[in-house]
């Protein structure tokens, strides 16, 4: 570790003393000291100077802390708007994406997708186990009970039957809410095709239904699921358009609980969008025709701006009226370029903020531009700005400027700007790092700019916190979640030294089973590192490097199993982490049954309950291929509440492969997790002594 020197180690009396005394060395014929001499006084003057100067060089700015901590890759996190769902009955008329909501104090939603005005009714939900069909509805409207659709343990196989009333305009939306196993927690997925286990989703009568997007991982968090029926989807005998979902393969972890069903629920983002710009490629026409399908541009002032040859020009030759579907624009088109590219620009602005959206420009190095937002915060990764700009041959043109985080990596053509949401200003680079906007008035124009207050938008559940802006009607919401502000110095340090403490790669036994763990998607329970050991050879001794790493999963019952899927995911992870070299394999455990007999002195009518119990426990906490002695049983079971003395503990297993030594204990093999099978308890009457 490098140790920090302190570089403002100087008083400013300290300074001048020292300067004056190297004076009789350095001007011999200099001989007047005093505070009079105007020479003393210019050297008062720079010894102040050297004293501020050491205060601002010894100052570990937050700045500073950024630029080191880029060079390890660590970049602060933006702002995140918060995320909720909103349970909109039949009776809610149709509404665009972008359709403004406000809380009770006055923090603005906007929903995140369109509502059409036809949606799906869901009228019953049923369980078909073999020839009998049991309706669910009633528990899925109370959130509080849980039900497994797919049937549990030993029951007969089940599917889940939803039937609809009505069917929606387009793609078939539900949210499904799955109920958190107990256990392990499931590590995030590494993308969206990843599934424990195999669901078949099908429109009955239809000729075949595409899986367009699950976001529940085959049911294994809440989240929806959109479908599309292909071909007609016609209705059953009783009036209701069938789903059906069939469990094909279960996989090796847990068993899907279901706490709630919807086809309600639409989502909706804690933002408020100031300016939203909309790129098009349109054909040469007098009269071509686009509908701006959103909310915030039905009211919203418009900027057209149509790229001709060599520039984007603004033009004036357009129509627009608002319609139920967005606002239908109409713009002469004929000037337009037809390289293929984007050739028409349009720029919505909120009428309201419009005119904190368009700046004059001085041309100057570093100007800066106050945007009053006030105390959201702008959402950087839709961040554009439309600015006048000096090309190459000298001309100056429009063009989208993006926000960048800031300038050290920028070149003197790069069009690029800062944001700081502390001061709420926008800074453009100095014309060596970062282009100069050209001067002029209107030069600089906001093309896209979203807001959000970060970590204030997670707001709670409830019937009464959000309601419509033009309406006033209230809509029951889900709990918004995932805002957060933007991260500071002091987080993206932690999050660093938090990199740091943890490792990517394979070096010891315990990196193997806590890399393993770590496999996105899974629910391991349990991993155990055997280095220089191979299954497959008969003595169990590799002949090359070899690590094997015996995985459980938080599977179903005392005994889960591994499936394919699961050892080939675990295998995928470890295969990029290991060391070259060094060959690793992934296999399941091997359960082993164990026997134990008691003799104790003592208890009550709980003792053998107890004491089953406690030694479950106990061999859980034994782990893969360990040694269980026999002391360690007998103080389990002097410990139990009513035992007097332990007479005698007997641990017997019948598994190939068990050892065990002259006092008792029993060593596994290194794959071996072991079970109790059966626990034989005899208790001695308490007046009995040994002679």
């Amino acid at each position: 570790m490098l140790n920090a020197r302190n570089l403002d180690d100087q008083t400013y009396e300290q300074i001048v003393k020292t300067a004056e005394g190297r004076l009789p060395w350095l001007c011999p014929s200099w001989t007047d000291h005093n505070a009079h001499d105007p020479g003393i006084t210019i050297l008062e003057l720079m010894a102040w100077y050297k004293e501020m100067q050491q205060y601002h060089m010894n100052q570990f700015t937050d700045e500073l802390r950024c630029k080191l901590l880029k060079l390890v890759g660590i970049h602060r996190r933006p702002a995140t708007p918060a995320r909720c769902a909103l349970e909109l009955g039949e009776d809610c008329p149709a509404c665009l994406e972008g359709t403004p909501l406000v809380t009770r104090e006055g923090i603005r939603f906007e929903l995140a997708e369109a509502l059409p005005a036809q949606r799906p009714v869901i009228a019953q939900v049923q369980m078909a186990q073999e020839d009998r069909l049991v309706n669910v509805g009633e528990q899925l409207r109370d959130r509080r009970i849980t039900f497994q659709p797919f049937g549990g343990e030993g029951e007969p196989p089940s599917s889940l039957r939803i039937g609809f009333s009505q069917l929606g305009e387009g793609d078939l939306r539900l949210w499904f809410d799955v109920a958190t196993p107990a256990g392990a927690p499931r590590n995030p997925f590494a993308d969206r095709d990843q599934t424990p286990r195999i669901i078949s989703w099908q429109c009955e009568g239809a000729e075949g239904t595409q899986l367009v997007q699950d976001d529940t991982h085959a049911l294994s968090v809440s989240g929806y699921v959109t479908l599309r029926p292909q071909g007609t989807w016609p209705a059953g005998a009783d009036g209701l358009y069938w789903l059906v979902l069939t469990l094909e393969d279960p996989g090796c972890e847990e068993s899907v609980r279901l706490s709630g069903l919807s086809a309600k629920r639409w989502p909706a983002l804690q933002r408020e969008t100031w300016a939203k710009s909309h790129l098009f490629r349109a054909e040469s026409q007098a009269d071509w025709t686009v509908c701006l399908s959103d909310a915030q541009a039905v009211e919203g002032e418009l900027a057209v701006f149509v790229r001709t040859a060599d520039r984007w020009t603004q033009t004036g030759k357009w129509l627009a009226v608002a319609t139920t579907e967005g606002r239908l624009l109409q713009v002469d088109t004929t000037a337009a370029v037809q390289d293929g590219a984007d050739n028409l620009l349009v720029v919505s602005l909120n009428p309201v903020h419009s005119g904190r959206l368009l700046f004059d420009a001085k041309g100057l190095p570093g100007e800066t531009f106050f945007l009053d937002l006030g105390g959201r915060t702008a959402l950087t990764d839709s961040f554009v700005l439309l600015c006048d700009t000096l090309d190459r041959d000298g001309q100056i043109r429009p063009a989208l400027w993006r926000c960048v985080e800031d300038f050290y990596a920028c070149g003197p053509r790069d069009r690029v700007f800062t944001y700081d949401p502390v001061r709420e200003t926008i800074t453009f680079g100095d014309g060596e790092h970062g282009a100069l906007p050209c001067r002029g008035e209107g030069t600089i124009l906001v093309a896209d700019l979203t807001l959000t207050y970060g970590a204030g938008g997670n707001i709670p559940a409830g019937t009464d916190n959000l309601s419509f802006v033009d309406s006033g009607a209230k809509v029951p919401n889900r709990a918004a979640v995932g805002g957060g502000n933007r991260e500071s110095v002091a987080q993206a340090q932690a999050r660093l030294l938090q990199m740091l403490s943890t490792t990517r790669k394979c070096v010891s036994a315990a990196d193997y089973e806590w890399l393993a763990k770590e496999t996105p998607g899974l629910r391991v329970a349990a991993a155990k590192a055997l280095p220089a050991y191979d299954p497959d050879e008969p003595a169990g001794v590799s002949r090359m490097p070899t690590v094997t790493v015996v995985v459980v999963p938080a599977g179903m019952g005392e005994r889960p199993l591994p499936d394919r899927r699961f050892l080939e995911a675990v295998q995928r992870q470890l295969d990029g982490v290991r060391p070259i070299g060094t060959r690793v394999k992934v296999v399941p455990p091997v359960y082993v049954d164990l026997f134990v007999q008691v003799t104790l002195r003592g208890g009550e009518n709980g003792t053998e309950a107890a004491l089953a119990a406690g030694l479950r426990t106990y061999l859980e906490e034994a782990g893969i291929g360990a040694t269980l002695q026999v002391g360690d049983v007998a103080a389990l079971v002097q410990s139990i509440p009513g035992v007097l003395q332990v007479r005698d503990v007997d641990l017997r297993s019948p598994n190939p492969g068990c050892y065990q030594n002259s006092e008792g204990d029993i060593r596994l093999p290194r794959l071996a997790i072991p079970r109790l099978k059966e626990l034989r308890l005899e208790r001695l009457p308490a007046e009995w002594t040994s002679r």
